[in-house]
This record gives structure tokens, sequence and C-alpha cells, in this order.
């Protein structure tokens, strides 16, 4: 199968599994399995790009196609929307060869009737390429940066139209790989990258390296457990954590393991611990690399595996909605619901309130989401401290957006139990 081809395949494998409730993530790494590192570098951008721009592609297929739009097939969709992604954002594939190559992997997928509406219908996009985006409003602003309408009136309510509009173009901006050292240091870190010829520079707010690279795993080190990927808006919520060196810490909800493995590689005591079995298998298969010396358990925050009152430090990294990361995760737009925020708000709720049983007298909880939703966050921790008067903010809390800093969006407020 011809290079150009079997990228696009691997583009439409990704997108079918992604209906089907996969995560992004999991999806490319199946359906790229044999490509080439070019290959899979254009798959991976291409799959990417369609579920973010997935409205906007779908609002300029839509006025092209001559059958009502929600009749068309769904890989029929997911076609088009991977011609016309390339089509209208990726200048580096010539137009032709961008067209061709998706039309033969419609004739494979579909069959040559439904490659022959493909074909017709991406010309007429091509033909009709440069052609102005209307002006934006309310739902116009949803359709144009390929964002729910529900959510994007959500952002509108609390951070207006100009902020609203740079945060959904941050979501759309392809995302920097960052690694931070944790068993190396970062000079010896900084040598190696640059003794592979990898291109790189410091990372904001000194949160390690942001590297250019297709692999993460072809990076020195990474087998040695030199580093970690994590984005520098989850370095700047661990230093304001400011975790005491003194002390057990119990990471509660660790997976996938980033940062137990920077606090235990600057020297803390961390047993780490997560409930479901997938995180957990990501969770032990990051720590056996980056600090295999952090006791790994298998439980449930809501169930706390310690005696009352027994530690220094426990820091949450709560499930949430993970609005403040959709630039690093195009699907999880389209699987967010504002009963799944709801629910989620209810779920760390019960977290904080379970594990706060364990915090000694003197000792600190932390709570950090990677959420820009203020029931998940802020609401939420004024909620826990009326229901738990025996505990104070220690601190102003920490709210990180996005198109302010550069990196992902999270939040962080440090607590501590009266002593």
């Amino acid at each position: 199968m011809p290079s150009g081809v079997a990228a696009r395949m691997a583009v439409l494998a990704v997108l079918r599994r992604v209906r089907d409730g996969r995560r992004f993530d999991e999806a490319l790494d199946e359906a790229a399995t044999g490509l080439s590192a070019a290959d899979r570098r254009l798959a991976h951008e291409v799959a990417a790009g369609v579920l973010r721009h997935r409205r906007e592609l779908d609002r300029r297929l839509r006025q092209l196609t001559s059958a009502a739009w929600k009749r068309v097939n769904p890989d029929v969709k997911d076609l088009l929307r991977i011609g016309a992604y390339q089509l209208t954002y990726l200048d580096r594939v010539p137009g032709y060869a961008a067209l061709s190559a998706t039309v033969e992997v419609a004739k494979a997928a579909v069959g040559n009737r439904p490659a022959g509406m493909v074909n017709a219908v991406l010309r007429r996009l091509s033909a009709a390429d440069g052609e102005e985006a209307p002006t934006t409003d309310g739902l116009d602003l949803a359709e144009r940066h390929s964002h729910p309408g529900w959510l994007v009136n959500r952002w509108l309510t609390r951070y207006g139209a100009d902020r609203t509009e740079a945060l959904l173009r941050h979501n759309n901006a392809r995302p920097d790989i960052t690694i931070r050292p944790t068993r190396w240091v970062a000079d010896q870190l900084r040598a190696a990258l640059e003794a592979s010829g990898i291109v790189f520079e410091d990372a904001p707010f000194g949160a390690g390296f942001v590297v250019r690279t297709p692999s993460v795993r072809s990076i020195p080190g990474f087998a040695d457990g030199g580093f970690v990927v994590q984005d520098p808006a989850q370095g700047r919520l661990l230093r304001f954590a400011a975790v005491p060196q003194t002390g057990r810490v119990w990471d509660a909800c660790a997976a996938p393991g980033g940062k137990a493995a920077v606090l235990a590689a600057a020297g803390h005591r961390v047993v780490a611990s997560d409930r479901a079995r997938p995180r957990l298998a990501l969770l032990r298969e990051t720590l056996r690399r980056t600090a295999p010396e952090v006791l790994v358990l298998a439980a449930d925050a809501r169930y706390p595996p310690f005696a009352a009152a027994r530690l220094d430090t426990v820091l949450i990294d709560a499930p949430c909605s993970a609005t403040g990361t959709l630039r690093r995760h195009p699907d999880a737009r389209w699987r967010l619901t504002a009963r799944r925020i709801h629910e989620l708000a209810r779920r760390q709720r019960e977290i904080l309130d379970a594990t706060a049983s364990a915090v000694g007298d003197g000792g600190r909880l932390i709570y950090l989401t990677c959420s820009l939703e203020p029931e998940e966050n802020e609401d939420q921790v004024d909620g826990f401290l009326h229901r738990h008067p025996g505990f104070y903010r220690e601190s102003d809390d920490l709210s990180i957006f996005p198109p302010d800093s550069g990196t992902d969006g999270g939040y962080g407020a440090r607590m501590r139990r009266r002593g």
C-alpha cells in the first residue's frame, strides 16, 4: 500500500475507534502500528486536526454536499473530513496528493460509488478554497472553532467573547511535548538531547525541555526513566503545592504517575495509588521506569488505605473534566457533557471528604485539577472548607488560564488541618 494511503487509512481507523468511545491516544497507537515514522506523524496530525476542527469542517462540507449531511454514512463523513482538513489546514501536503490519497482510501473502505462522492465534494472544496469564514457570534463562534456550543456558552458567560475566542484558538493549536527530568538531572538530559541531535528549548517556568520529536520513546533517557512527559502547567501546579520534605506524601489519584515521579526525584517519600485497572497499570509502568522506590497501591481515594490522621501531606490530582487540556486531547471535547461535569464534581467532593480523614494535625491537603470549571475548582474547595471547619486555606488559589500561560490550564488549592 502506498505510504500516503497507509497513513490516511490509519486516520480513518483512529476516527472509527474514537466514534466507538476509544480515547485518541489509544486509538492512534493501535491504528498506527507498522507505519513509518513519517506516516505516523502524518496520521497523528490529520486525525488530531479533524477532531479539533470537526465543526468547521462540517460547516464547509454541508454546503457542498447534495445529500442531507445527517444521512451521510459515518465513514464517508470522516473521509470527507480527512480530505477537507488537509485541503484547508495542511499546507505541506499538495492538494492534489491529499485528494488523490483520500479517494484511494475511500475506494478501499467504502467502495467506488461513495468514493466518487468523496472525490466530487473535495474537488468542490478545493475550488472554493480561500473563501472567508463568516463573522462570528455565539453559536457560530463554537462552529468556527469546532467546540460544543454548550461549552462555549459556559465560557462566554464567565470569560467574555475575547478571552473565550482566545481559549478556543489555543485549544486548536498543536501542543508541545515537554519532558521533565526525574532519574536524570537536567544537565545530563540536556547533554543527551544535544548529542542525539533532537531540537529542544527550555520549557516555561523551569519545567524541563520542549522537544521536537515524533516519538517520546526515541528520546535518550526514556528507557532509563530519565524523564517524564509533563506539561509546564502541571509542573507549575506541583511547585505551587509546595509539598514539605518532611513526612510521607500520599498521591491519592496518581495515574499516570508524573507528579509522583517528580516528587520522588526531589527526595519525597511517596505512596501513589489509583483505583481503575488500566490507570493502575499505567501508573506502575511509569513509576517502574522513573521512580521504582515509590510504593504503588490499588486503592479508591474514597476509601483511604491509611489510618485516620496519620499523614503529613495528601495530594489529590482529582479526576476532572480536563477542560484545561483540550488542546492535548482533541477528542475529549466531543465526549464531555454538562452532566459529566456534575458527576465529576460529586466524585471530587467524595474524594475530598474521605481523604481529609488521613491528614494529621497541621498536615496539608493539596487539591489540583486540570479543569477550568468553577464547580470543579474554587466552588469545590469552598464547599469542602464549609463542611470541614478544621481545615483552612493556606494561601490564595492558583488558576492557570491556557491563553495567558501558553500551556495547559489547571487549578490548585492548598489547605491545612488546624493543629
